[in-house]
């Protein structure tokens, strides 16, 4: 035990968590390679970087039909394949998506010229051949991208290098989250535990090899919580807002916390520069929505309410998509809560309100799972804020009779193992223990 201890409190321990972290981009089951995307919204997010990059513009029609016919503009692994158009149309004001226009591609049939053709549905009448496509996603990751993709624009490294930028954000969150941590304790041992554990030990080493908006967001919520407690900079931290909320508007949720802390700690300046990064993103939403799809208030994705009790549990406990299920770690951050809370009063309030009222309002949406995607994929961009007091783990362990270390021994290595199968092979919809099982039976 003692000679764990000594490596997990090596000052080049960190190092070791960064490798891990960018490994898997480049890991694709049993093969490594040059990273691509897998699916999910991943392909349709790569379609807008290429059109924003190649055509100047964000009407998708080009991209997709490109891809259709072979081209990597979607991905290599789509090229040439029947995938379905995340776009919409505005049809005299009115916001038609491409699933009410046509059949799944599982029906459709090449052509002529030897490719997929997608085929209208017979019931549809309404008159789109003349329309601009505009993806069914916030266009953010388009702009956010583009000037470090512009060198790569019309080749096919522009795919591994928006994977690589994900990736990157991850690494940084990793030094915003020791930036945090430092404020409560300057144990090496306990940082290094806390960092392992919530970056290799969460879902969020499996969406670091990923073109999902997670990456980012996980960035831009560590960054404004860094920004407002250790550098007291709140226009920075709006700025960090901001930015996310044009990945995902309801991203501006967590404005909320930050915005009470500031009226707490009486910081009514630092509250106003705040403000400013929210008000600047919600004004291009705005206007983006209008120029895209007829009206302001026409999101390309709505918010649609679910049952709150079946989000709840579900994004807790569910096999597929669950908390716990996916990072059992997360049962010792909850243990320590109580100390950090006590310990540490207005700060820990902060970060733990950040995590609820993100988990709140995604228990509140009607697909709290989130789609095709790796875990519990929308609560993501807060999982560090519910692992932050884990770094007490080291004090709370000693004390405990040998069964119970056993058992948190087993509860670290098995959220560890979890993710680390995630990381390497993706395990979409599925929980890894499921598809490792099928594969050795």
């Amino acid at each position: 035990m003692e000679k764990i201890k000594t490596a997990f409190s090596h000052p080049r321990f960190p190092a070791v968590i960064l490798l891990l972290v960018f490994v898997p981009l480049f890991f694709h089951g049993p093969r490594f390679g040059i990273p691509y995307v897998k699916g999910g919204d991943e392909p349709h997010y790569l379609a807008m970087i290429n059109s924003l990059l190649i055509d100047g513009n964000l009407d998708l029609r080009n991209s997709y039909d490109s891809a259709r016919k072979g081209s990597w503009r979607i991905g290599k692994k789509f090229a040439g394949a029947a995938v379905d158009a995340h776009v919409d149309w505005n049809v005299g004001g009115r916001q038609v998506t491409w699933p009410q226009v046509y059949e799944d591609p599982n029906q459709w049939k090449k052509g002529a010229d030897g490719y997929y053709v997608p085929e209208r549905r017979p019931d549809v009448t309404v008159d789109i051949s003349n329309l601009p496509e505009y993806s069914g996603h916030p266009a953010g990751i388009a702009f956010l991208l583009a000037p470090f993709l512009w060198p790569f624009r019309g080749t096919p490294l522009t795919e591994p290098m928006a994977l690589l930028c994900s990736n990157l954000a991850v690494l940084l969150s990793v030094f915003l989250f020791r930036g945090i941590l430092r404020r409560y304790t300057q144990d090496r041992l306990a940082l290094n535990l806390a960092t392992l554990l919530a970056f290799l030990g969460t879902p969020i080493w499996a969406y670091a090899r990923t073109l999902f908006m997670e990456p980012y967001l996980i960035f831009f919520a560590t960054a404004a919580y860094f920004l407002v407690l250790e550098k007291r900079s709140g226009f920075w931290a709006g700025i960090s807002l901001g930015l996310g909320a044009l990945l995902k508007p309801n991203f501006l949720i967590l404005s909320l916390p930050l915005a009470c802390f500031l009226v707490y700690k009486r910081k009514f300046k630092s509250l106003g520069l705040l403000a400013i990064g929210p008000c600047l993103a919600t004004a291009a939403v705005l206007y983006s929505n209008f120029l895209w799809y007829g009206s302001p208030f026409t999101p390309p994705q709505p918010f649609w309410f679910g049952n709150p009790l079946h989000g709840l549990v579900g994004l807790l406990f569910s096999w597929n998509h669950g908390i716990f299920t996916f990072m059992p770690a997360a049962l010792l951050a909850l243990a320590a809560w109580p100390r950090f809370l006590r310990d540490h009063g207005s700060e820990a309030v902060l970060i733990g309100s950040g995590f609820l009222v993100y988990f709140i309002m995604m228990a509140l949406y009607g697909c709290w799972w989130g789609g095709w995607c790796y875990g519990p994929r929308l609560v993501a961009p807060v999982l560090l804020f519910l692992m932050a007091p884990i770094f007490h783990l080291p004090g709370i362990y000693s004390p405990l009779g040998k069964p119970l270390r056993l058992l948190a021994v087993v509860i670290c290595v098995a959220s560890l193992a979890f993710n680390a199968l995630g990381a390497m092979d993706g395990y979409w919809d599925s929980h890894p223990l499921t598809i490792f099982a099928g594969n050795i039976s």
